[in-house]
């Protein structure tokens, strides 16, 4: 009876191996079928997009590709725990960054507006914008950021801070925004107690020892809104370092840059600026 349960799981665990097998091994008809299923998870339909072999015919190849951003897509609209539109756009991002590895970029103009309706936290996946920079990013073609950096002058406020954080996160030299916040502040780890914005900001300049400063944009933003972060007669209370709490906290709501050893938090509208002033020295530099 013991050898008898021994050999069953024997041949359980080849069967397992054998299914996890096919499963890394499958073709691109199956892989194509999984990326359209929009019930998978939206890390295995992005694994499948690379997963795609473009070893083959590339016409061939390139026409599958465009019939998946032609699919028919869940455009409902999102609500705090799922977010289908987002979710079809990480998808189309993704196959236009295929596209572009057997050198088809006709899709590219679709860039703009994915990056424009980007948002900021996709359920189980993380920030759209930043999944939208890494594939820009891995095409790293000059018109695309040319296309970005008009973005930022956007009149809609969410399309331009779309377009700041895919700049943000692009990689450039000696960018005009972001920078090593580590270098230059403190390590100490402090506790950090407020309510409000204006008290949140505050204590980091004084916990910074004068190597924070806030922008001119930021204190007019603070004082037109001041905003409430705990309930009324409660505090939110952090024990971090000062660098974690600026890349953790203070980044949802604004940008920073580093000038003379000194940390400046910005608004997305300044950082926007910077960027376009930064492209008109700089765009030479990408090839």
């Amino acid at each position: 009876m013991k050898n008898l349960i021994i050999f069953m799981t024997f041949i359980c665990l080849i069967s397992c191996f054998g299914q996890d097998v096919k499963k890394k091994n499958m073709d691109n008809k199956e892989l194509i079928q999984l990326i359209l299923n929009a019930q998978n998870d939206l890390h295995s339909r992005v694994k499948a997009i690379n997963d795609i072999d473009v070893s083959g015919e590339k016409s061939k190849i390139i026409v599958e590709l465009k019939n998946i951003l032609s699919r028919k897509k869940n455009i409902e609209q999102g609500t705090m725990d799922w977010d289908p539109a987002a979710e079809e756009r990480v998808v189309d991002i993704h196959i236009i960054g295929k596209l572009n590895q057997v050198n088809d970029d006709s899709e590219n103009k679709r860039i703009t507006e994915i990056v424009s309706n980007a948002v900021p936290y996709i359920r189980e996946f993380g920030d759209e914008r930043k999944e939208d920079a890494k594939v820009i990013q891995s095409i790293h073609q000059k018109a695309i950021y040319a296309m970005i950096v008009e973005l930022t002058q956007s009149e809609k406020q969410n399309a331009a801070e779309n377009a700041v954080v895919i700049l943000n996160h692009s990689g450039f030299p000696n960018a005009p925004v972001g920078g090593d916040v580590k270098g230059i502040l403190p390590t100490t780890t402090f506790t950090f107690r407020y309510s409000r914005l204006k008290d949140e900001m505050d204590s980091y300049i004084h916990a910074s020892e004068g190597k924070i400063q806030l922008s001119e944009g930021v204190k007019k933003y603070i004082d037109d809104n001041n905003t409430q972060l705990a309930n009324d007669g409660e505090f939110i209370t952090i024990e971090s370092t000062l660098s974690d709490a600026i890349e953790k906290n203070v980044s949802s709501t604004f940008n920073y840059y580093i000038e003379n050893n000194k940390l400046m938090i910005c608004t997305y509208q300044e950082a926007a600026k910077r960027w376009q002033e930064w492209w008109s020295k700089n765009a030479n530099i990408i090839k």
